[in-house]
C-alpha cells in the first residue's frame, strides 16, 4: 500500500499517512469552504489502511485552526478509527497544541470526552 501524502495550503491541512509506520498526520489549517472535499481525497486510503493496520495506528493532529466543518469530519475520522482498530491492534491519537493555545486545547479535551477515548494532549513550543 502506497502512503498518502497531500501538501497544504493556505486552507487545507497537509497530511502525511505511512502505511508502513502507522503513523497518520494531519497538520496545518482547516477551513476551506470546500473542506468535504478535501476529505474525500484520503477517505478511500483510509479504508483500505483500516482492512490491515499496523499493530500500533497513531494519529497525530497539529492543527493551527479549523473550522466546525473540519472539526465534525475529523470526529468521524477518529470514530471510524477507533472502531476498526480492536483485538490486538492499538491506537494513539496525538493532540498538538502551541503553549496558550486554550482553544486548541479545549478542542482536544473535548474530542476526548466525546469519543470516549483518552487523547495524549502535547505542547510545543
Amino acid at each position: 500500500m502506497k502512503d498518502l501524502i497531500i501538501e497544504s495550503t493556505g486552507e487545507t491541512p497537509g497530511v502525511n499517512f505511512n502505511s508502513r509506520t502507522g503513523v497518520l498526520n494531519i497538520s496545518g489549517r482547516a477551513y476551506s469552504s470546500g473542506i468535504a472535499v478535501f476529505f474525500k481525497t484520503f477517505e478511500g486510503w483510509l479504508d483500505e489502511y483500516l482492512k490491515a493496520p499496523q499493530a500500533v495506528t497513531t494519529i497525530e493532529l497539529h492543527l493551527d485552526y479549523s473550522n466546525s466543518i473540519f472539526k465534525k469530519l475529523m470526529m468521524n475520522f477518529i470514530k471510524k478509527c477507533i472502531g476498526s482498530i480492536t483485538g490486538d491492534k492499538n491506537l494513539v491519537i496525538k493532540w498538538y497544541y502551541h503553549a496558550g493555545d486554550e482553544d486548541s486545547i479545549d478542542n482536544g479535551n473535548l474530542t476526548a470526552k466525546i469519543m470516549n477515548f483518552p487523547i495524549q494532549m502535547i505542547e510545543v513550543e
